[in-house]
């Protein structure tokens, strides 16, 4: 069949993310598959890996605000050329529903719900329009964990929906090449490091690992990777008001997270919710303990594997982080856990699961 993806743009981000993995799988079972983002990303990355895998990333604009309603009227001409289309994120989700109104195309829409929080519903006009476009515009909503999908269902009850729970290329991060340390960040190996993988918005935490970082001995370092989204200077200003600057390593958007995750001693997701981590999957996936905040979208996640905190706990977090570094069999089973767990959430069952949909609707 002919899939299209829409979404707002391939830039890092776990809806993104997802797509890196999924597409390339889809086209890899025969299927012919394209990504359709509405503005171009200046960030490459994602978009490289893709098309080094064989699928086409088709933009709608250079440049722009993907908020920019007449984006509609150039999505409408590709609704015809494919058999099932897919979309990603808010504002994709109007934009590609109104197409399909305005055009009277019958090409069947799903949508994924990429989180568990939605600020969206707590408006009541943009309210009326979410339950107007998923209500007209979409054959399922698709959510990408139960907690989604419990979130989804209790301001939508009548509305067609399911889980497919995200998943990613665990191989790749099972066989991926570690760097050394001093490769990475230039410190010996007796230093204990700690890397996140987010991009640096208010709701993803890195403060709390800074804090965290100064409860701990001088030999435990953090790892930042990710784009910033209005929140890298304030967690910058945290380091340097603790004076630990020499102890913390922002490294931006970096194409070979895996290998950065295996060349790590721990890796965490703080956070104040997800929809399901796709990060946190892959650090399970790493062989290296996983630790995440207690909340939506993580707790489903890393439970009975991994090891959670409190929210914005920084010292329940430093105990933790101190405990791996002391007990090595800690250590080790926490491991173990992390990576039985982490093969729960293979691309290859993420695939199939999307592919059975798109088939009850052709």
């Amino acid at each position: 069949m002919k899939i299209l993806h829409i979404i707002d743009n391939m830039s890092m981000g776990g809806a993104n993310a997802l797509l890196v993995d999924l597409a390339p799988f889809q086209g890899q079972k025969g299927h012919k598959v394209d990504i359709l983002q509405l503005i171009e990303s200046k960030d490459k990355t994602l978009t490289d890996k893709l098309c080094n895998s064989g699928v086409n990333v088709i933009s709608l604009a250079k440049k722009g605000s993907v908020y920019n309603p007449l984006l509609t009227f150039k999505i409408i001409p590709y609704l015809r050329k494919y058999d099932i289309i897919h979309v990603h994120l808010f504002p994709a989700l109007y934009w590609a529903g109104l197409a399909r109104i305005l055009s009277f195309s019958k090409t069947p829409l799903v949508y994924t719900e990429h989180s568990t929080h939605n600020k969206r519903r707590a408006n009541p006009i943009l309210f009326t329009i979410d339950k107007f476009i998923y209500s007209n515009c979409y054959k399922e909503v698709i959510a990408c964990s139960d907690k989604a999908f419990e979130t989804f269902k209790d301001v939508f009850p009548n509305m067609n929906a399911s889980t497919i729970l995200n998943g990613v290329n665990i191989s790749k991060n099972v066989n991926a090449i570690p760097y050394s340390k001093k490769e990475l960040i230039n410190v010996g190996n007796d230093v204990f490091v700690v890397t996140m993988i987010a991009r640096f918005a208010s709701m993803k935490r890195q403060d709390t690992v800074v804090e965290a970082m100064s409860k701990l001995p001088s030999n435990f370092h953090a790892v930042f990777v990710g784009g910033d989204d209005g929140e890298l200077d304030n967690v910058k200003s945290v380091v340097a008001k603790l004076k630990i600057k020499n102890r913390i390593h922002f490294l931006g958007i970096r194409p070979d997270v895996p290998r950065i995750l295996k060349s790590s001693d721990v890796v965490i997701m703080a956070s104040d919710y997800e929809g399901l981590s796709l990060s946190s999957i892959e650090g399970m996936a790493s062989g290296k303990p996983f630790i995440a905040s207690n909340v939506n979208g993580l707790k489903e996640v890393v439970g009975g594997a991994g090891i959670l905190y409190e929210n914005k706990n920084s010292e329940e977090l430093a105990n933790i982080l101190k405990k791996l570094y002391d007990d090595k069999a800690f250590y080790l089973d926490t491991i173990n856990k992390c990576q039985k767990k982490a093969v729960q959430f293979d691309i290859s069952v993420c695939s199939s699961a999307y592919l059975k949909v798109y088939a009850k609707y052709l």
